[in-house]
């Protein structure tokens, strides 16, 4: 299926180049996106302005994997620096595909409150199929099904569109 318009808007001006998007949006894909042969703090620094990393590293999981190169840590380690990293810098939006895959419940918790404390300084547009942690951060919920966008108030909804079972009530 062709789009008819091939443009984003961002605050009512049209934005149809690549370079145009570059610094207003960022993307965690949800593969791994650094490479692994880069450090911790190389990872840092290339992604955050300096005037932040100190800012930055003052976090319990950052500052426990600061000296370690990027294929020594965890998945969940890596994932949670990757949503860090996207969410901290300079961009006005960011677009996070996937951002629990692989995560701890602890992480989980970690990595919603980085979305929370980040929702004040830029938009955040969230896709994954871990709905419960989706619904419990969310301001706004969509579900977006055979190429319609469906508003979402609460889990009912979910199933009344045929996203969850009539069990996912229970």
């Amino acid at each position: 299926m062709e789009a008819p318009n091939k443009c984003i808007r961002i605050n009512g001006i049209s934005k149809n180049k690549a370079i145009d998007l570059f610094n207003e949006i960022s993307y965690l894909h949800q593969n791994q996106f650094i490479p692994n042969y880069l450090s911790v703090k190389k990872a840092i620094s290339l992604s955050i302005d300096a005037k932040r990393i100190k800012d930055f590293c003052e976090d319990e999981f950052i500052r426990s994997i600061l000296n370690k190169k990027i294929n020594y840590l965890s998945g969940g380690e890596l994932r949670y620096l990757e949503i860090k990293i996207v969410l901290c810098n300079s961009s006005e939006f960011v677009l996070l595909d996937e951002p629990y895959n692989g995560l701890s419940p602890i992480m989980t918790d970690a990595v919603n409150e980085l979305i929370k404390a980040s929702k004040h300084r830029k938009g955040i547009i969230i896709t994954d199929h871990d709905y419960q942690n989706v619904i419990k951060i969310s301001t706004r919920l969509v579900l977006i099904k055979d190429g319609t966008v469906h508003n979402v108030n609460k889990k009912e909804d979910l199933i009344a569109k045929g996203y969850l079972s009539a069990v996912a009530i229970l």
